[in-house]
């Protein structure tokens, strides 16, 4: 649960854009934010301490020391456009739904129905920028429910791309219907572990957000669902 909680940590660093010598939200904020106990963001946080991350000062907070270490496509982030993280998305997120839901357990599956509520608001509000963000925190979590480290580290970039949604979309409200209806019943596969339905459900729930924000390009064939 700590090593799970101190990735989300890192990558909330990234996402805030952080940089050495900022301050941290406090550990109730990061509670709140991250769905763990305080707990165990204080153990993630003295995990990123002993790994020379941050900087625990007593009674005035967690500061970063240093930038998060490089990864393998250390200049991903600059060079991708949405159309290209979207795109990778597509082709992989199938294929990690259905290995997560052959390992789907109780604590996961809640994690997941939390972050669908999340983007359930953000749709109700037509804010694509923050759906966007959810939609892809939801594959995060499947990636790391999947096992495969590699799918994990790759849905991590993708998380992180600067080209995904930051300014106001218009959402149309068939659109907008179609995609979610599509990705309660990819939870629903998920939760009842049924990997048959899970991959193609997959499919097209992200053709489906392609669309919804305007990245529509030829679906690829899909396994039908009924």
């Amino acid at each position: 649960m700590a090593s799970a909680c101190t990735d989300r940590i890192v990558e909330l660093v990234d996402t805030l854009g952080l940089g050495e010598g900022d301050r941290l939200p406090g550990e109730r904020e990061l509670a709140a934010e991250l769905g763990y106990s305080r707990n165990t963001v204080r153990e993630s946080l003295v995990a990123l301490a002993a790994q020379g991350r941050v900087e625990i000062r007593h009674r005035s907070g967690c500061y970063l020391r240093s930038a998060a270490p490089p990864t393998p496509w250390q200049n991903l982030h600059a060079l991708a456009d949405s159309s290209a993280a979207i795109g990778a998305l597509r082709v992989i997120g199938p294929h990690i739904a259905a290995l997560a839901a052959k390992r789907c357990v109780p604590e996961q599956a809640r994690r997941l129905e939390n972050v669908t509520a999340r983007m359930g608001r953000f749709l109700v509000n037509r804010d694509a920028a923050q759906t966007a963000r959810e939609y892809v925190t939801f594959f995060v979590v499947l990636a790391a429910l999947a096992g495969n480290p590699y799918l994990e580290l790759l849905m991590k970039e993708i998380a992180a791309a600067r080209g995904l949604p930051d300014h106001p979309v218009g959402l149309d409200k068939s659109g907008v219907d179609s995609f979610f209806a599509l990705h309660v019943s990819l939870l629903q596969a998920i939760q009842n572990r049924d990997t048959r339905r899970a991959l193609p459900l997959a499919g097209h729930s992200l053709d489906a957000f392609s669309a919804m924000l305007g990245h529509a390009e030829a679906p690829q064939a899909r396994e039908n669902v009924a």
